[in-house]
């Protein structure tokens, strides 16, 4: 062979390795953060209704990975009456939309601003997370006003 030609061919053998280096390092890199690739937030507060204890809070879920739903847990013991069902896979750009109801005891403190009412857990390929759902400043000063209308009853 000439020495054009076995440049060509040592020349075309590093380019086809470092594709294929470069795919392989794009398969197996691990997947993002799913707790940091979700956005759950409050998106309601339902006015209670007359002679209950409790109040309906409705959370928004997107993510920008896909992920899978795989439950829910209390961030603020003794709050959350019903934990919201877990979903499905989620998709990027999906949405879902979880109920839960929260219990009003008049005798116990509020939660204070910053503390998650609960965690929803996700999962994408390789890791688990709890996303924390915590209120926003008008968001708990609307739990509040709820809650006062349902102690003064």
């Amino acid at each position: 062979m000439s020495r054009r030609v076995r440049g060509t061919v040592v020349g075309s053998v590093c380019a086809v390795l470092l594709g294929v280096l470069l795919g392989y390092l794009l398969a197996t890199r691990p997947p993002p953060d799913p707790v940091a690739a979700t956005t759950v937030r409050i998106t309601a507060v339902e006015i209670p209704q007359r002679y209950t204890l409790d109040l309906g809070i409705t959370l928004r879920v997107t993510s920008a990975s896909p992920i899978t739903l795989t439950g829910t847990r209390q961030g603020y013991d003794s709050f959350l009456q019903t934990l919201p069902v877990p979903g499905a896979a989620l998709l990027p750009g999906q949405v879902r939309i979880l109920h839960t109801r929260l219990n009003v005891y008049c005798q116990l403190p509020l939660p204070r601003q910053g503390t998650p009412l609960l965690f929803v857990t996700v999962r994408n390929a390789r890791r688990e997370g709890r996303a924390p759902v915590v209120p926003t400043a008008a968001q708990l000063a609307g739990i509040d006003r709820a809650v006062q209308q349902i102690c003064r009853r």
